[in-house]
């Protein structure tokens, strides 16, 4: 029960995030009404198009799905209400993620491809751009506008959405979901960030640590009162966790950022070899993990840790509350509490910076294969996804029976969907939604707003509104794309650089490698060129720029 309710949270909160999205945050954009996607009737260019068609129509989707409770999509009700909306029936061909990489080369290995694949940014070697450069996937570019009308009007309504849903040359090569709050379209909320004991705090008398001063106080004092916290601060296998919580502080990131419009490298930085300096002092007072090296807290800390008071502080994902922690057996302490901060800053008024954009407007791409034998009904069946119909259909399910809509607009989840989990059918409130949806593994406008039902009164709300102080701004854009011969050549340069700096960062922190070092070090990585994937990135991102 524990890895299946950590797996769940993990994997809706990676998908929720942008690991796979683009581009930086704008709140406050168009809504997909406003745009027109409200409607399941439309008519374009190429001619009137009504749902649900006359007669009954196929097409085939490869997606990386899993679900504990359902083996085929076509088994939930909110996809069996898509079919009965459009009459078009789907042949999945679902995989999961642990194979996925796998099972698309073999796809292409065979020549045989779906109609449609979702996420073919992701798998297809060199992204979706390549695929359609090798005639596997389809241009879009001339027959979005004809077959998606609702998707056009959407993309257009927001100058970032139109940046980040094409390549550097104008073209339309695949399809982005786009992220949007019950139909209006915005970023996601930050879903991770850092967490620490709360009931220690209280304990000990100290607030919430916001400045790096802070957080040395309460790490210290948690070393010195509590002997079974082994961990004060879990930090990550190269030292920092995918958000650059702590080392964002510093001003720069752990691998390439931007500086206004000028990209950099961090450990070429002063503020890099600050943070260095810090946490080397951290590691020598026993205020870090001892054994991060290897203890993975990357993305989200060991619940073994975490929940068991070994560890006091460390990155968590939203879902994970202090309530997660105690059904699944972890604690047994009545006052167990963790509570949420933003990233540490240097001195108060500072901007909480993470390097890892879990708020892009756009997310997962999905292609048309060149084997689809009918392109305009690929293209009308993925337009209809843009619709706010097919958006609540496939995050919260049927109205009536699996969310309700007060009179305020507001949303919530029926009592049956309680009672699944009362009878044993389901182990938490998103599992219980996900036997009627795809959840977070969707098509068209998404709504990460699903979460408010789902976690309505929990703590993980609260976390959310702490994780949303921080900041993008020293991201480089996730949809800013390499040439063919940039990336062939930027792999070839990078692979020894990466090792070389991730490497050296663990022994500077441990000090197995003296600070006093740290000029030669960076004479090293400028001996592996660094400098020309510094170019190599600088001219990406003047691309995406001018695009």
């Amino acid at each position: 029960m524990k890895k299946k309710v950590v797996a769940v949270l993990l994997t809706a909160a990676m998908l929720v995030g942008t690991i796979a999205g683009c581009g930086k945050s704008s709140n406050g954009g168009s809504t997909a009404t406003d745009a027109g996607a409200g409607s399941a009737e439309t008519t374009a260019e190429a001619g009137e198009w009504t749902w649900p068609l006359s007669e009954k129509k196929e097409l085939s989707i490869w997606i990386v799905w899993s679900n504990d409770y359902v083996e085929n999509p076509n088994e939930l009700k909110a996809i069996q209400k898509m079919e009965e909306l459009t009459n078009v029936h789907v042949n999945w061909q679902v995989v999961d993620a642990a194979s996925a990489q796998e099972q698309f080369g073999l796809m292409l290995a065979s020549g045989e491809y779906p109609d449609i694949i979702r996420d073919c940014g992701t798998y297809y070697p060199g992204g979706t751009e390549k695929g359609v450069q090798d005639g596997v996937l389809v241009d879009l570019t001339d027959v979005a506008e004809k077959y998606m009308p609702t998707y056009t009007a959407l993309r257009k309504s927001n100058p970032q959405l139109e940046k980040d849903t094409v390549t550097d040359e104008g073209k339309i090569v695949g399809t982005r979901t786009i992220a949007s709050y019950f139909g209006d379209i915005r970023g996601e909320r930050v879903w991770a960030g850092m967490a620490l004991r709360g009931d220690w705090l209280q304990e000990l008398g100290l607030e919430v640590p916001r400045t790096i001063d802070q957080w040395e106080t309460v790490l210290t004092a948690f070393k010195e009162n509590y002997p079974e916290c082994e961990a004060p601060l879990m930090i990550g296998t190269n030292g920092y966790d995918y958000f650059s919580h702590f080392l964002s502080a510093y001003g720069c990131l752990g691998e390439f950022y931007m500086d206004g419009n000028t990209v950099k490298y961090g450990p070429l930085e002063d503020g890099y070899k600050e943070w260095l300096t810090l946490f080397h002092d951290w590691y020598t007072k026993g205020l870090i993990d001892p054994n991060f090296m290897t203890n993975a807290a990357d993305m989200m800390s060991p619940a073994d840790y975490v929940g068991t008071g070994k560890a006091g502080a460390g990155c968590q994902l939203w879902g994970l509350t202090s309530d997660v922690f105690k059904t699944q057996g972890y604690t047994t302490e009545e006052d167990y509490n963790l509570v949420a901060t933003s990233s540490p800053v240097l001195k108060e008024g500072d901007t909480p910076e993470i390097g890892f954009n879990t708020s892009a407007l756009v997310k997962e791409e999905v292609g048309i294969s060149t084997s689809c034998k009918d392109l305009e009904l690929a293209c009308r069946y993925l337009d209809f996804w843009y619709s706010n119909e097919a958006m609540l259909l496939n995050t919260l399910g049927i109205e009536g029976e699996s969310y309700t809509v007060d009179e305020s607009g507001t949303y919530h989840l029926t009592p049956a969907m309680q009672q699944m989990i009362d009878d044993g059918k389901v182990n938490t409130l998103a599992e219980a939604v996900y036997t009627y949806t795809l959840g977070t593994a969707d098509f068209g406008l998404y709504n990460w707003g699903m979460f408010d039902p789902i976690y309505e009164g929990q703590d993980a709300l609260k976390a959310y509104d702490e994780f949303d102080k921080d900041k993008f701004d020293l991201m480089l854009p996730a949809c800013m794309t390499m040439t063919d011969a940039e990336n062939s050549e930027f792999v070839t340069l990078y692979t020894d650089i990466q090792t070389l700096a991730q490497e050296n960062t663990v022994k500077f922190i441990t000090g197995e490698k003296s600070l006093d070092e740290y000029d030669a070090f960076r004479e090293q990585l400028k001996t592996y060129n660094i400098d020309r994937c510094i170019e190599l990135k600088q001219a990406a991102l003047d691309r995406y720029n001018a695009r």
